[in-house]
């Protein structure tokens, strides 16, 4: 058999081997069976699926739609509860090609890049960084890549998809987070709290599931609208009380509402821990601030209705400028909503969360003492001295 000019299969040298011969060396053959074997792993497990019904989120659904078409980023923020994954799985749900890496569960930031290789069955490469295996896996295909839950990691989350879309033209992100990522090319949608009508029509339908049998009329109108209300129009708030409908009529619950994070506790057994009661889901994103950011949002707990800053500063003890830039960190992380013209309101919820933690921490006479003294009108509040944050 003759010598002759021959390509190399895998990086398109030319080389002299003989005819039958497909590579020009060793380390090409290893290359190409490495690439083999990732179009083999990429078999991955089909995405989440949701099993109950889709309710009150078309016009959100549709406005996702249009914005996933021209985003590469497109990232869900909002508030504990208020149902950011269920619409990623709404939102995903009949795309050709979908990887969803669920966030949850990673302890540590340095772990992302191995959950999205694992969740999208991509095979680690001895003495390869995993991004860099992840993105030659993915530099040829279209795909969506769902990140869900990214709140406790989202800086390492960010470090991921710089890279990643930058060497992978056909993938684009959708991703669930308190918070925005802060990446080029981001687009923000920020999931709302269901409108009362909504809300009413999700606790029906839940409560229908949990009681067969039970119609509408069975509700009193009156009642349902303002337990749904109570209950900040959050999806999991309202899921949760339409179970308890078994045991109690909606007017009892709306009377029991002050006591929502005792009484909203029965989630789904399979659900993430923190879906399985309203503590647990305002708890979460709690756990994820920093001492100063917690000191601040435990206070803000006292403060009635829309406030401005100057009773937040009265209220936390700190310099104004500290506190400023507090509110503006718990607004990014969807625990507290700015109204425009310096005026800040918080979900009633929330609100119940951060006085169970400011009676852990002992504060609650210290706060209720420096706002009613502010409320009193006596002018500008100065602390004597820096209350001390993380206590």
């Amino acid at each position: 058999m003759t010598d002759e000019a021959a390509t190399c299969a895998t990086c398109g040298a030319a080389t002299t081997r003989r005819r039958h011969a497909r590579y020009c060396s060793n380390a090409c053959r290893q290359r190409a069976y490495r690439q083999r074997a990732y179009r083999q792993r990429s078999t991955r497990p089909a995405p989440p699926k949701a099993l109950d019904s889709f309710v009150g989120r078309d016009e959100e659904l549709h406005r996702l739609v249009v914005a996933g078409d021209r985003a590469r980023v497109l990232t869900l923020t909002g508030p504990p509860g208020v149902g950011k994954t269920r619409l990623a799985k709404e939102l995903t749900a009949e795309l050709p090609e979908v990887g969803w890496v669920g966030l949850a569960s990673v302890s540590s930031g340095d772990q992302v890049p191995r959950a999205c290789a694992m969740a999208l069955g991509i095979g680690e490469v001895d003495g390869e960084p995993v991004l860099g295996t992840l993105v030659r896996a993915l530099a040829g295909r279209a795909l969506v890549l769902v990140l869900d839950d990214c709140d406790h990691v989202v800086r390492h989350c960010a470090a991921l998809l710089e890279t990643l879309l930058l060497g992978c033209p056909g993938v684009r992100v959708v991703a669930t987070s308190r918070e925005p990522l802060r990446v080029p090319g981001e687009v923000l949608f920020a999931v709302p709290p269901l409108p009362a009508a909504r809300a009413a029509e999700l606790f029906t339908d839940r409560a229908q599931a949990a009681q067969l049998g039970l119609r509408p009329s069975h509700h009193d109108p009156e009642a349902l609208n303002g337990l749904c209300t109570r209950l900040d129009g959050l999806p999991l708030a309202i899921e949760l009380a339409a179970r308890l409908t078994t045991v109690l009529p909606v007017s009892e619950l709306l009377a029991r509402s002050d006591d929502r994070l005792e009484l909203l506790n029965r989630g789904n057994r399979t659900a993430a821990a923190r879906h399985q009661s309203l503590r647990a889901a305002i708890g979460w994103s709690y756990d994820h601030l920093d001492a100063d950011e917690r000191h601040v949002f435990r206070s803000l707990a006292l403060v009635p209705g829309g406030f401005g800053v100057d009773v937040a500063v009265a209220a936390c003890g700190l310099p104004a400028d500290r506190v400023l830039a507090l509110l503006s960190a718990l607004v990014s992380k969807s625990l507290l909503t700015s109204s425009g013209a310096g005026r800040f309101t918080q979900l009633e919820s929330v609100r119940l969360y951060g006085r169970e933690r400011l009676a852990e921490h002992r504060e609650t006479d210290a706060v209720t003492a420096r706002v009613a003294g502010w409320f009193a009108g006596a002018g500008p509040w100065r602390p004597a001295a820096p209350v001390r944050s993380g206590r």
